[in-house]
């Protein structure tokens, strides 16, 4: 299962590197959302939507040749999904690294066939620029509060969320309004750790028994948001 998600994977860049927008959004998964701190997300909903959003112009004018992924982790996996850790660096031509950044990659199977829906990415050009022990650990702590909230169907939701919270399942994305109820599984105690972090982002792996979500926390006013989450 995960071999074919790691496919799925490799067949992003590979396609990236096309310059072809449609052998490009060949390699998604759909409703594909991109979810960063730095932008409100936008979720496309087939291949020709996000075909049609794709350009490489800014790239090729910052000196681009190509992209080459990190090699991946799989760190949770079910039937139809599955999540990876990984990230990518720009090159030059003449093989020079121009930019990188951390992502975690939520690969999903959709009438038989895997690719990528989701990604939730770190901050470019910030690799070895992470938080502070006590960030982290904030960070967690705020996963762990939003996962036990969900758990025991009290308290306010809406502390812990951004203004639109995403739900990444194989084949939906639901975008859910802070202060109700996102409807998904909540942990009692959960094992977190967080996967990876920059400057305004953080990505944590919480793990219960035989439950795993991935969530995404951007930071703002001082304080951890849940910004998205996918649950195996």
């Amino acid at each position: 299962m995960s071999e074919t998600a790691l496919e799925a994977y490799w067949r992003f860049f590979e396609t990236f590197n096309t310059r072809d927008a449609h052998a490009f959004s060949s390699a998604m998964s759909y409703p594909h959302v991109r979810v960063s701190w730095a932008r409100a997300p936008v979720v496309l909903a087939d291949q020709e939507a996000h075909a049609l959003s794709v350009s490489w112009d800014a790239f090729i004018r910052s000196g681009w040749d190509h992209t080459v992924g990190d090699d991946p982790e799989v760190i949770g996996s079910s039937e139809d999904k599955a999540h990876i850790v990984g990230g990518w660096t720009r090159f030059t031509a003449s093989g020079e690294p121009l930019l990188a950044n951390r992502v975690c990659y939520i690969a999903t199977r959709i009438e038989g066939r895997w690719g990528i829906q989701s990604r939730f990415g770190t901050d470019p050009g910030s690799v070895g620029d992470e938080q502070t022990e006590n960030e982290l650990v904030a960070a967690q702590e705020r996963a762990s509060g939003f996962l036990q909230t969900l758990n025991t169907g009290k308290g306010c939701f809406g502390q812990y969320m951004s203004d639109d919270f995403f739900v990444i399942d194989a084949g939906t994305v639901r975008r859910i309004k802070r202060d109700s109820d996102p409807t998904v599984a909540g942990m009692l105690e959960p094992k977190v750790r967080v996967i990876q972090s920059g400057p305004s982002s953080i990505t944590i792996d919480a793990v219960e028994n035989n439950h795993a979500a991935l969530l995404y926390a951007i930071r703002r006013d001082d304080e951890w948001e849940m910004k998205a989450g996918s649950w195996l």
